[in-house]
């Protein structure tokens, strides 16, 4: 019933993103989801991914009182299986996926479904 109010705030965030990086760096998902690629950007900024993610983060927040999420990893997939299964589960709500992380951390986490398209 207030679908508007989720566009507004969804074009928002948007927004944030833009501030640091360009739209053709910005692949949206679904309407509360996007992946960044930010590799262009992390000599710029002097930041490594994850302190870039957690910046936007913040600005998100500061921007909208909407608290958000992250998942960054070594490619879409990794970085998409850091946000579901890990970041929402973290204080901070930012998590970090390389090959080997994600056989130490997930190589045996179950249900498979809890997966991308699995």
């Amino acid at each position: 019933p207030r679908m508007q109010l989720y566009i507004d705030y969804a074009a928002e965030i948007y927004g944030v993103y833009l501030k640091y990086i360009a739209k053709e760096d910005i692949q949206v998902y679904s309407i509360d989801e996007a992946f960044l690629d930010v590799t262009d950007y992390l000599h710029l900024y002097q930041m490594t991914a994850v302190e870039l993610g957690r910046k936007i983060m913040q600005d998100i927040l500061a921007t909208t009182k909407i608290p958000a999420a992250c998942g960054v990893g070594t490619n879409l997939y990794l970085a998409k299986v850091a946000l579901d299964i890990m970041a929402k589960h973290e204080t901070d709500r930012i998590a970090y996926l390389d090959e080997a992380r994600y056989r130490e951390k997930l190589w045996k986490h179950k249900p498979l479904t809890d997966f991308w398209r699995v």
